[in-house]
């Protein structure tokens, strides 16, 4: 069912996520938070989602403080939250809202039962939407008639920059079905407790894991692949934030396209040698900047809280921008605090930005933008210099690709208005062509070197097996990635523990694993072994247990041998054992539950 799936199938999965997730952070949303006021629809979109996010936010002290997570109170949770909005949005005069939606609804169906739903008239209201965006796009081009090459231009480029950004994004969420960055487990995990009501062990309100279980049990698709795509969605909305933002702080869309293709295609990747002839300090600030810079590569779809915190940064920025019109004030002003108390509980480390954002609109959008990038920039720099302890700015250092991608976008937006000295209105058209043209011959990124931890098959089966037996009537023995896999549907042992324990009983004929669940034990075949290359390692990781026996390759390799022996051992005695799955790489043994008579002993 799950180790080789058609692809037809996981990007039906991937595509149902996606749609919900735009069902219930973007259109529902918008229709309890009109913000009639705000000028955009992107603007509306943004507020939306921000007080989505928040009310979710709020949900997640009671899931992961209180332990109450359930179907029915994510449910409760979401529609309390939309509910009370939609009614402060219409001045609490609820119940006349009501009366005239029921109304509506009441003269509608008496006259489809009157006249009857002919094809016309329902293929008309399926295209009410289509036909609505029609008419802004022709209002837009009859405005704009003049420029239409520009706007030829800034379409076609925003389609090719929307198409890059997804592709990098959902390439091996869609790919791979185990993780590509070792955290993504720990997310996984927290998510897991939630769902099964147990307490998690953390200092902090995992908004992410709180996302990804509302979104999981909405949707019935597993946590691993809500996980897995939701930090992928994210990653997107992060890119498009950006572009929202500069286009609010520049009215540039030219330096928002830039800014957008910066992030969305990543070009921050950093392959030229370091030299020898510079001072040591540096040869490491610029070492540990071009690590960051290549594996955050990476993050960009493997979005962590991190990540997630500096989208409500970006976004605090260019909701805040509404603010100076006394008609947008309230709602800009409900917005913008929605994105700072997210920042605030997410990454209190993050508020530095908004702070330095917030300081330079004070002398205008430009200047905003300066030192919000600025900023950006120079913490993250200062965060790499060696020997210097800086933990506050730990989260810069890791986001700096969004800080340098609003660089690129205030760097791009000066040139362009420099060039319209010589150029007048042709200048933008030019300089975008001219900076595509150049970074897609020189700056595309490289492909990168991703820390996998297990065999995609292994996960799969994993999965598998959480859906197709009962609750809480097996046990899997596996590497400590499938804990977070299994959690809360199932029983969980380590694999190394296991094999200690048992491999000097086996021989006994008449020995029998004391579960009285069934047993899947992971034996692999040909032990896994990391594509990124070995480097050194202190002594307090060579003793862990877990570098010991799951990442060295001398502990992997003597522990899948002592695992296949004491497995083909414990079956040779036992008839009624069986091989679950094999491939190449990979055997999973089924064993049966101990005897009742046996267990009574």
């Amino acid at each position: 069912m799950f180790s080789q799936p058609p692809l037809i199938i996981d990007l039906l999965t991937s595509g149902w996520v996606v749609l919900v997730f735009v069902m219930l952070f973007g259109l529902v949303p918008l229709f309890a938070f009109p913000q009639v006021s705000l000028p955009s629809l992107a603007s509306r979109i943004v507020g939306a989602f921000v007080r989505t996010v928040t009310t979710i936010a709020i949900g997640s002290i009671l899931w992961t403080k209180l332990g109450l997570f359930t179907w029915l109170t994510a449910v409760f949770v979401y529609v309390t939250g939309l509910g009370l909005g939609w009614m402060a949005s219409h001045q609490w005069q609820f119940r006349a809202k009501f009366q005239q939606l029921g109304q509506q609804l009441a003269i509608a169906t008496v006259d489809i039962f009157d006249r009857g739903l002919s094809m016309p008239q329902l293929m008309r209201w399926l295209l009410l939407p289509w036909r609505t965006v029609n008419r802004l796009i022709r209002a837009r081009l009859d405005l704009h008639r003049s420029s239409l090459p520009s706007i030829a231009l800034k379409v076609i480029s925003t389609i090719g920059i929307v198409i890059c950004t997804v592709w990098l994004r959902f390439e091996h969420p869609l790919t791979e079905f185990r993780f590509s960055h070792p955290d993504t487990y720990s997310q996984l995990l927290i998510t897991q407790q939630i769902l099964a009501r147990d307490l998690p062990t953390v200092n902090y309100l995992p908004i992410f894991a709180s996302l990804a279980a509302f979104l999981s049990a909405l949707s019935g698709v597993h946590p691993l692949q809500v996980v897995q795509l939701l930090g992928a969605i994210v990653g997107t909305v992060l890119v498009l934030s950006i572009g929202y933002t500069i286009r609010c702080l520049s009215k540039s869309s030219a330096a928002a396209l830039v800014a957008i293709y910066s992030l969305g295609a990543y070009l921050f990747t950093w392959n030229l040698p370091i030299s020898n002839r510079l001072p040591l300090g540096l040869q490491q600030c610029l070492g540990t900047l071009s690590d960051n810079l290549n594996s955050g590569l990476i993050r960009s779809w493997v979005v962590s809280e991190l990540e997630l915190g500096a989208l409500f940064v970006i976004l605090a920025i260019g909701c805040s921008t509404h603010i100076a019109r006394s008609a947008q004030r309230t709602e800009a002003v409900i917005n913008t605090t929605c994105c700072i108390l997210l920042v605030a509980v997410i990454s209190p480390n993050l508020l530095i930005l908004v702070l330095c954002g917030g300081f330079g609109s004070v002398f205008g959008r430009q200047m905003a933008i300066f030192a919000l990038s600025t900023a950006w920039t120079i913490l993250g720099v200062l965060a790499a210099i060696p020997d210097r302890n800086f933990p506050l700015l730990a989260g810069v250092l890791l986001t700096l690709p969004i800080g340098l991608s609003l660089l690129v976008g205030l760097v791009f937006a000066a040139i362009a208005a420099v060039g319209r000295l010589f150029l007048a209105s042709w200048s933008a058209p030019i300089c975008l062509t001219v900076f595509l043209a150049t970074t897609i011959n020189f700056c595309l990124p490289q492909l990168p070197q991703l820390d996998y931890l297990e065999y995609d098959a292994t996960a799969r089966k994993a999965v598998e097996i959480s859906h197709l037996f009962p609750y809480h009537q097996w046990t899997v023995v596996a590497p400590s990635e499938q804990l977070s896999q299994v959690y809360g549907r199932g029983w969980y042992e380590d694999l190394a523990k296991f094999t200690t324990k048992y491999q000097d009983r086996v021989d006994v004929p008449n020995f029998h694993f004391p579960y009285q669940t069934l047993l899947f034990v992971f034996a692999e075949k040909r032990p896994f072994t990391s594509e990124k290359p070995e480097t050194p390692v202190p002594y307090s990781v060579l003793i862990d247990p877990t570098y010991r026996h799951y990442r060295s390759l001398t502990g992997r390799t003597q522990l899948a041998t002592a695992t296949l022996q004491l497995c083909e051992t414990y079956r040779r005695h036992h008839p009624d054992s069986q091989i679950y799955y094999e491939n190449d790489q990979l055997r999973i043994y089924q064993f049966s539950a101990q005897p009742a008579a046996l267990r009574s002993k």
